[in-house]
């Protein structure tokens, strides 16, 4: 019994590890980050397939942008970010495709979070968009979420989401600007001032 228990408990081991150096790859990659904000907020790309949303099926990039005390729980910057899609495709956004896609990704986000904490059977609350169209190609609204990795509770994201078109890239731009302060706060100046290093004329 002890034998196979050691046994299973190898296999699971092994599987971490392997899941664990992937997770490491698919972080650490060389992509520059088309997007310029303070040194102090923090940078990150990721390439599509995401891996916590594979359903996601564009082809691209997210670059992403952190306030500075964005895991900071208690924190005015507290889950604070700007994050873009730079993709092959035309999205064709409309307030539905846009809830679907952010159900999928941070229901994806939030259940990879409980595996790498080890809460492998956890039941993580399903997110909530609420989104309506505020002009051409602008979207904003609010996202219930749970929030595995910090409060371990449901919060609410309020969000601004855009979309466009970069022509010396000849890519498709989505850009979501998140935080749940309310839009009046200092922290929302800092979020429209993250800006492309890029020129798409």
């Amino acid at each position: 019994m002890l034998k196979q228990l050691l046994k299973i408990l190898l296999v699971l081991l092994i599987i971490i590890l392997i899941a664990g150096g992937y997770l490491y790859y698919r972080l650490h990659n060389n992509i520059e980050n088309v997007l310029d904000a303070k040194n102090d907020w923090r940078s990150e790309v990721l390439e599509f397939p995401l891996i916590f949303a594979g359903d996601i099926e564009y082809k691209g990039e997210e670059h992403i942008r952190f306030a500075p005390c964005w895991g900071e729980k208690d924190s005015e910057d507290y889950f604070s970010y700007v994050f873009l899609w730079v993709i092959e495709e035309d999205p064709n956004l409309n307030s539905a495709e846009l809830e679907r896609i952010l159900n999928v990704y941070f229901d994806g986000l939030m259940n990879t979070g409980a595996i790498t904490n080890f809460s492998f059977f956890k039941k993580i609350p399903e997110t909530k968009p609420s989104l309506r169209q505020t002009d051409k190609n602008t979207f904003e609204g609010s996202i219930e979420l749970y929030d595995e990795f910090f409060k371990k509770e449901l919060i609410v994201l309020n969000a601004k989401i855009k979309s466009g078109y970069c022509p010396s890239r000849e890519k498709y731009l989505v850009w979501f600007y998140l935080s749940p302060q309310e839009k009046n706060h200092q922290i929302w100046n800092q979020l429209m001032e993250v800006n492309l290093n890029i020129k798409c004329h």
